[in-house]
């Protein structure tokens, strides 16, 4: 996910025209924090395992956002 946003972020221009910065689509951001919170919940022993519905969800996510390696 992490590459894809790379590839993927967006030019931003502030108030005054004078600084720019990147953002990211918000599906992106949605998406990067649900699979954070898994992560921590995962990484602190909180839950053992993903249910089915997460192990799907995940594994589109990473069907989607990992079609940016195919271009590296």
């Amino acid at each position: 996910m992490l590459h894809w946003g790379e590839e993927n972020k967006t030019r931003l221009i502030d108030k005054n025209n004078s600084n720019k910065e990147f953002g990211l689509p918000e599906q992106w951001k949605k998406d990067f924090k649900w699979a954070t919170k898994l992560d921590m919940l995962l990484f602190d022993g909180d839950i053992k395992t993903l249910s089915k519905n997460e192990m799907k969800m995940c594994n589109k996510l990473y069907r989607y956002y990992g079609s940016v390696y195919d271009t590296i």
